[in-house]
């Protein structure tokens, strides 16, 4: 049933969301800004590809073990000062990045800020206090939007500056920036989202058995392994676009810092505008089945030939699945999950998305060199498609516990 917010109401919650909107875009952009500069200015420290490889790693773990504890820790002590401490450390993390003249201290540096920035499960949970069911899809859509414009923004910063003549491990100065701006702005306009106070003596808990126990709750397991098994797949792609374009469209750098543009702004676009419409009349399970069979698509079509209009059929395919699949999917997680743990199993489920973000590089990588240019996107939409079946089973209309 459709919950009737009154204009005030809707003023408030809007608010709330374009609030977190900017937090978690001025995040993003700070970490956009390092990353396409760290392999190269890694190895300028005598990194080798399995190094810079590892290095890559170092960030995706840490997030992968701490975000279901800011998650779960913002469900006892709040969104908004969980969310502070992790953009404060962020800024530490940055801040070692700009002073690195080791590969050791660039390895402390991604360790540091991999830990502040697995904060999303936070960002997540906050959506889902603040918005009433039927609003949730539009919330994590803004929530993937954010992510998407600051991974457009994040290097294009980069790439000016370094234009300009400004040394790499200056970068590393303005991303910190980004995340004290961050945390000044979440410090001064951010309000603790009002339902989760009713939850302040609820038990704490970050052992292992709430790990494993989300993970076997029959409730949420589903939901959880479609996150990890579509973004294993989209790891896949992201992985090998490069090399595959290369050897089949000989194109430069700059043209697939371009194709890589245009997918950040299609899902971008997608989940900022055309999941709050499609969200509101549409079940989430529908949706995520929908994403997950255009994901499939796409990948079939990106190797299925060299002409380059198929790839970009089959790319706008991947990048609009992607942008209905992965706010849709966050959505309904949220709803059925207890309220009083939302952050913990949040977090668990970027922690599954994180483990995705982990195997598919390596998988990918791998299938690429040893088995052909297609065959990880084989792979990754057999995987798609066994995540589309899945859904099937997905609860069409989530209760909250």
């Amino acid at each position: 049933m459709e919950t009737d917010l009154n204009p005030d109401e809707k003023r408030k919650m809007n608010m709330a969301l374009g609030l977190m909107f900017l937090t978690m875009f001025i995040d993003l952009v700070g970490f956009g800004i390092i990353l396409p500069l760290l392999p190269l200015y890694a190895k300028q420290f005598g990194a080798d590809g399995l190094t810079v490889g590892m290095l890559l790693t170092s960030y995706s773990l840490m997030q992968f073990f701490f975000a279901p504890m800011w998650g779960r820790l913002s469900d006892k002590i709040g969104r908004r000062p969980v969310l502070m401490i992790s953009l404060a450390t962020s800024a530490v993390g940055y801040t070692i990045w700009g002073f690195s003249n080791t590969l050791a201290m660039l390895f402390v540096s991604r360790l540091v800020a991999g830990f502040g920035n697995a904060n999303l499960a936070v960002a997540q949970a906050y959506i889902a206090d603040v918005t009433p069911e039927e609003y949730r899809s539009r919330g994590m859509g803004m929530i993937g939007a954010a992510f998407g414009l600051g991974f457009v923004l994040g290097p294009a910063i980069a790439g000016t500056a370094i234009v300009c003549g400004v040394q790499p491990h200056v970068l590393g100065f303005i991303a910190a920036g980004f995340s004290i701006i961050d945390l000044i702005f979440t410090a001064i306009f951010l309000p603790e989202p009002p339902n989760r106070q009713d939850n302040a003596l609820t038990p704490f808990s970050l052992g292992a058995g709430f790990y494993f126990r989300t993970l076997a709750n029959k409730k949420f397991g589903l939901s959880l392994l479609i996150m990890f098994i579509s973004t294993f797949a989209f790891a896949n792609m992201e992985t090998t676009l490069v090399l595959l374009t290369n050897k089949f469209y000989n194109f430069s750098l700059l043209q697939n810092s371009c194709l890589f543009t245009g997918l950040g702004l299609i899902m971008a676009l997608i989940q900022g505008g055309l999941i709050r419409r499609i969200g509101k009349k549409y079940p989430d399970a529908v949706l995520v089945t929908a994403g997950t069979a255009l994901l499939t698509v796409g990948l079939l079509l990106i190797p299925a030939t060299h002409y380059l209009p198929v790839l970009g059929v089959g790319l706008i395919l991947l990048a609009t699945g992607s942008g209905i699949n992965n706010p849709s999917n966050s959505s309904l997680l949220s709803k059925l999950c207890p309220r009083e743990e939302t952050g913990g199993v949040m977090g668990i489920g970027q922690s599954m998305a994180t483990l995705g973000r982990i195997l598919g590089p390596v998988a990918g990588g791998y299938l690429f060199d040893a088995m052909g240019a297609g065959c990880p996107y084989w792979v990754a939409a057999a995987c798609t498609l066994l995540a589309c079946l899945l859904s099937l089973k997905l609860p069409r209309f989530a209760k909250r516990a």
